[in-house]
C-alpha cells in the first residue's frame, strides 16, 4: 500500500481533482482570528492533505519497524521525507487556523527525524520525533484533520 501511495505522489500534478464527495455542507462561520481564513476545498491545504497524511503514515511506519528492531531503509525513508516536505510546503500558508500548529509541528518532527538518519545514530533519535510524547498529539490531529467538516 505505501508503494501506491509514494507512486501516486510522483505524479507531479499538485492541481490534480479531488475526489468526488456529496454536497459540500461547510458554510463560512464567523470567527474571531482572523490570522488565516478557513480551509476550502480548493486551498492548497485541502487538494494535499490526503497525500500528506498518505505520506506520513507511510513515514512513520517504516519508522516505527525500528521498534521491532527492524533495519531501517535510509534511503527511502529520506525520499519519503522529501516529499512529505515537498507535498507540506506549499500548504503551510493556507493550512486553517485549527491545524496550522499542529501541521507545522508534523513537518518539523519528520525533517529532525530524517536529519538523525546517518550511520550509527540511535534509534530513539530517529523514532522520537514522530513516536514521542512529545509530538504524538500533532501527528493524531494531522492524521484525524478533515477539511470537509463531515462528522464521518
Amino acid at each position: 500500500m505505501a508503494a501506491a501511495l509514494m507512486t501516486a505522489g510522483c505524479s507531479s500534478s499538485p492541481t490534480a481533482a479531488p475526489p468526488a464527495s456529496g454536497p459540500a455542507s461547510s458554510s463560512p462561520s464567523p470567527s474571531a482570528s482572523t490570522a488565516r481564513p478557513s480551509a476550502t476545498p480548493t486551498s492548497p491545504f485541502c487538494l494535499n492533505l490526503s497525500f500528506f497524511q498518505a505520506g506520513v503514515i507511510a513515514y512513520s511506519a517504516e519508522v516505527g519497524a525500528a521498534i521491532e528492531g527492524e533495519p531501517l531503509d535510509f534511503k527511502e525513508l529520506r525520499r519519503k521525507a522529501a516529499l512529505i516536505a515537498d507535498a507540506g510546503e506549499p500548504m503551510q500558508a493556507s493550512a486553517p487556523a485549527d491545524i496550522a500548529e499542529e501541521f507545522r509541528t508534523v513537518l518539523k518532527a519528520i525533517d529532525t527525524s530524517v536529519s538523525n538518519l546517518k550511520s550509527g545514530a540511535n534509534a530513539n533519535d530517529v523514532l522520537d520525533p514522530v513516536y514521542g510524547k512529545r509530538n504524538r498529539a500533532a501527528f493524531d490531529a494531522v492524521e484525524d484533520y478533515d477539511c470537509g467538516g463531515g462528522d464521518g
